[in-house]
């Protein structure tokens, strides 16, 4: 079993059929890249705060450039995982457009465009399940 998710890499899934692969979870940064699902191919860097909730239990949460808010719960015994996220309504709307590297600075302009110009709210909520394995 996994002590912690620091310093872990994984093939994450969620039950809507998104799989993260890799995903490295270093000491405040996830790496990862979405193979499947509706934005596959968005690579993306993400700085996070960390917490160790209780044992085999820690949390990530994250704010990314489009203004999207994601949150994290893993539970280390059972390689599950919950995700509440709250998306702008924009990116909900076309999730193709988050397609791209977050290390890009035309990625990051043409995101910065979108969240000046198109409709934030309503937040579209993914309140969700998956599941995690090392690789």
């Amino acid at each position: 079993m996994l002590t912690s998710i620091l310093g872990a890499r994984l093939s994450w899934h969620f039950a809507n059929g998104w799989v993260f692969e890799p995903a490295i979870v270093g000491p405040d940064i996830v790496d990862y890249t979405l193979k499947e699902g509706p934005h596959a191919g968005r690579h993306a860097i993400q700085h996070f705060y960390y917490q160790r909730v209780a044992p085999g239990v820690e949390t990530t949460v994250w704010y990314e450039e489009s203004g999207a808010l994601v949150h994290i719960t893993w539970y280390l015994e059972t390689q599950t995982v919950h995700r509440f996220a709250a998306l702008p309504a924009w990116l909900a709307e076309d999730m193709t457009v988050y397609r791209g590297d977050n290390q890009d600075p035309a990625f990051i302009e043409k995101i910065r465009k979108l969240t000046s110009t198109k409709q934030d709210w309503p937040r579209h909520i993914l309140n969700d399940e998956g599941y995690f394995k090392v690789i």
